[in-house]
């Protein structure tokens, strides 16, 4: 287990040791320019003229519905140059772009070929919108970018790169995306053939919340464009993601936390209440299809922190009775929220290097690998203790053994004592014999029936001491129960020994036992 950890721990550092190395700074570029904006916009591209630009701290407006436009006024240097404008936003893609014509004095779009219904006018097809600017040796250019939402998050706070610096981010995002996905994959086949081996259920309900929050991840940071489907398709797929994801890591809650055991009247409350509320939004979705994009932004975001608030109050419950398992839960989803909480800080002030929805994936790694190392150590937790118990069952299970038949023993030895006492000195007559015989057969059926047959030549003394031999009768005893002297049991010992045709390594005793 601990060399599990090191290899979980080892795994972790690592990634974000790679992660943090490719998050550097972008320097500023030595050119002059100047954003401004106008927001709820009400105006068409041809009154551009009519707009009011101001200027702005940031453009991250929350789910806001309406029309963003923003203009960005340049002026090149001396040498040929290409810029990228670039925002954070991840799932709008209505931005637009143009710029505007001196000479007419009205905006024209700058790119005229993309399929409006599959993506919008980046230039290239990064989930954030990016839009190139190619400008002349000393040329002076306006630009407007305008973005459209129907109630979704925006975040259309602009930056200008160069075109070298654009490709460096890109191409660390693209690695980022590489270990990212990599890590989410080895994450999910560690914790297959874990499933494979250990055969518990609670692997069924942590690899499809692996899975959910992968599928999560693509579709919610823009990866799903460019593959042919539409806007609306995207989005739809992504709501049904989060739906997904909500589910997956409500139903693996639960049954980390053992909620089902320690309160199962809550645990049938939450799916129900799942079975509700998810079930009901998805088919608002369907019958909705064309409409209920713009409800379901703003819907599934407070969804999600309900859910949020119930995972909580599962822990709360759970602490009582599941109290290690509650705070090994505490401390994975704490490092989940710890890092989303440093994206959403970064992604309104830019004070941490990288970019802010790359804080989300380093929390969840953590969070993965955290619950991987938990669950194994858990369910070795509950191996140990199965194991003692059955230790402890077993032998139990032999002392009882041990008892029963010291009882029985000591139960045979009190009758037949009683029987003897009561014959002893009245065994005479064959019908007292008969008798004594049938009392024995009562307690001990087979030993009787088996030692006349095969040596019918002992006598009726004979038989009585080879019986009181047999249940571990002392000589000292014998000599008591029969009230004859010790030497005589002895001699007897050795006539019954004769007859039994005992050689010298048999012991009477022994014998007497084997048959």
């Amino acid at each position: 287990m601990r060399k599990a950890s090191k290899k979980h721990l080892l795994f972790t550092l690592g990634f974000i040791a790679l992660i943090m190395s490719s998050c550097s700074r972008v320097e500023p570029i030595d050119v002059e320019y100047n954003f401004t904006a106008s927001i709820n916009v009400s105006e068409e591209i041809e009154d551009y003229s009519h707009v009011q630009f101001e200027p702005f701290d940031n453009l991250d407006l929350g789910f806001y519905e309406g029309k963003a436009w923003i203009k960005l006024d340049i002026k090149n240097s001396s040498e040929h140059s290409t810029y990228i404008v670039m925002t954070n936003d991840l799932i709008n893609r209505s931005y637009r772009f143009y710029k505007l014509d001196s000479i007419s004095n009205q905006l024209k779009s700058i790119s005229f070929d993309s399929d409006l219904s599959l993506n919008d006018q980046r230039t290239y097809n990064d989930p954030k919108p990016n839009f190139q600017l190619n400008l002349k040796p000393n040329e002076k250019a306006i630009y407007v970018i305008t973005a459209t939402s129907d109630g979704r998050i925006l975040q259309a706070t602009p930056k200008l790169l160069t075109i070298e610096d654009y490709r460096s981010i890109s191409s660390r995002n693209y690695l980022f995306n590489i270990l990212f996905y990599a890590a989410i994959g080895t994450l999910l086949l560690i914790n297959i053939f874990h499933w494979s081996v250990l055969k518990n259920k609670i692997y069924y309900y942590y690899t499809f919340y692996i899975f959910t929050s992968c599928l999560f991840y693509l579709s919610v940071e823009g990866l799903l464009y460019g593959i042919g489907l539409s806007i609306s398709a995207i989005d739809h797929i992504m709501f049904i993601s989060i739906r997904l994801w909500i589910l997956a890591a409500i139903l693996f809650t639960a049954k980390f936390l053992e909620v089902n055991q320690a309160k199962p009247l809550f645990f049938k409350w939450i799916k129900r209440l799942l079975i509700i509320i998810l079930g009901g939004i998805t088919i608002y979705q369907f019958v909705f299809y064309n409409k209920s994009i713009s409800t379901l932004h703003m819907a599934e975001n407070l969804i999600g922190f309900f859910w949020i608030m119930v995972a909580f109050f599962m822990i709360i419950i759970s602490f009582k009775t599941r109290k290690l398992q509650a705070k090994y839960y505490i401390i994975a989803f704490s490092c989940l929220l710890f890092f989303i909480t440093l994206g959403l800080v970064d992604s309104h002030f830019t004070i941490l290097p990288g970019d802010p929805f790359s804080y989300f994936k380093i929390g969840t790694i953590i969070e993965f690998t955290g619950f991987t190392y938990f669950i194994l150590l858990i369910i070795k937790i509950q191996l140990n203790k199965a194991q003692l118990l059955e230790s402890e069952l077993e032998q139990r299970k032999e002392d009882l053994i041990k008892t029963k038949m010291r009882l029985e023993s000591t139960l045979k030895k009190t009758d037949l004592l009683s029987v003897f006492k009561m014959l002893e000195n009245s065994l005479s007559t064959e019908e007292e014999w008969d008798e004594f015989k049938l009392k024995l057969q009562q307690l001990d059926p087979d030993f009787l029936e088996r030692i006349i047959k095969k040596h019918s030549n002992l006598t009726k003394s004979e038989l009585r001491l080879v019986i009181l031999i047999r249940i571990d009768y002392t000589q000292k005893d014998i000599a008591e129960i029969l009230s004859i002297a010790p030497a005589s049991v002895k001699k007897s010992r050795s006539r019954v020994r004769k007859k039994l045709n005992l050689d010298s390594g048999t012991e009477l005793k022994s014998y007497l036992l084997r048959l």
